[in-house]
């Protein structure tokens, strides 16, 4: 799990894992992510019968063992001189709306005109978060469906930030469009984060 940059959210259940392995049993993983195929031994695919969780989200079994893959992005826009709380409570809002674990959030991503701004670099020090930013023009050439501000392009030339910016930091699809509020506007997408479990024998 750590090779592969998961978080473990519940360290106390890898023995109960590990002593099933050892004991012969068979154990079932659900992933969000994407499986390889062929599993290791003892190991199979599983809907809600699993003892392994792989997941961005919050939501799961209490008794199984959580891993977290680092695959969210969050996308950023703000007005000038934004304070840190502010950004601070749009996130705790953006995390409730996707259901998303905070260590699955692995980068922030905004405009260049923002890559100086204080609260923001603020805030990603508190959540040590890189920060990821890119021109108006990088930003426009993605392709998507997205909210489409007349005044967001007026200021930064590109008709949307927040969710342009996600989707070019991920590679991925958004999962939450802009919300917006008190001079944020945040989005969230994820990338494609596929598993591999390495030697066949092992987990």
């Amino acid at each position: 799990a750590r090779a592969q940059g998961l978080t473990i959210l519940n360290p106390q259940r890898i023995k109960w894992i590990a002593s099933r392995l050892l004991a012969g049993e068979t154990v079932g993983i659900k992933s969000t992510c994407p499986l390889p195929d062929k599993l290791p031994p003892r190991l199979r695919a599983a809907n809600d019968d699993y003892d392994i969780l792989i997941s961005h989200r919050t939501r799961g079994k209490a008794e199984a063992l959580r891993l977290v893959p680092p695959v969210a992005v969050l996308g950023v826009g703000c007005r000038s001189g934004i304070a840190e709380e502010a950004l601070e409570e749009a996130y705790e809002m953006m995390l409730g709306r996707t259901n998303c674990c905070p260590e699955a959030v692995y980068k922030v991503c905004t405009i260049d005109l923002k890559a100086q701004e204080p609260g923001l670099l603020a805030f990603c020090r508190r959540h040590k978060l890189p920060l990821e930013t890119y021109s108006a023009g990088e930003l426009a050439a993605v392709s998507g469906d997205f909210s489409a501000s007349a005044f967001v392009q007026s200021v930064t030339g590109v008709d949307n930030v927040c969710e342009r910016s996600a989707v070019r930091g991920s590679g991925g699809r958004l999962i939450a469009k802009k919300n917006a509020g008190n001079g944020i506007t945040m989005a969230m997408a994820l990338r494609e984060y596929p598993l591999s479990f390495g030697k066949e024998d092992s987990l």
